[in-house]
């Protein structure tokens, strides 16, 4: 990764020494935010945090918590596998799967929708 240097003598420079997700760290590279916008599905959604959100159930009922989640697993995950993903959270989600892989795809969608306001 080529890190970004904050030129000297510049005014009003936006980059701070931060980690990936903005949280101070003065032994990081200097990063700027970059806006970026996903059009995601119930269905990405429920896929990314089934394979990379990180939650468990006590966090589940913190809606920053499961927007923090998807947000890494948006990073975290190549996007070639978004519906390989999704195909395979909404198969747990109808049924399709171990008990605890069924129970955790519907406490995921239940949070989802409360957190998102879309459903399957």
């Amino acid at each position: 990764m080529m890190p970004a240097s904050l030129l000297s003598g510049l005014p009003a420079l936006p980059g701070r020494r931060v980690n990936v997700f903005g949280e101070p760290d003065e032994e990081e590279f200097v990063r700027v935010a970059v806006p970026v916008v996903a059009h995601l599905s119930f269905a990405d959604m429920l896929g990314l945090l089934m394979e990379s959100g990180g939650l468990v159930y006590e966090e589940l009922d913190d809606d920053q918590a499961v927007r923090d989640a998807l947000n890494f697993a948006i990073l975290a995950t190549d996007v070639v596998m978004f519906e390989e993903h999704a195909a395979n959270a909404l198969a747990a989600l109808h049924g399709r799967g171990d008990r605890a892989t069924v129970k955790w795809a519907r406490a995921l969608a239940a949070a989802i929708t409360r957190v998102y306001g879309v459903a399957a």
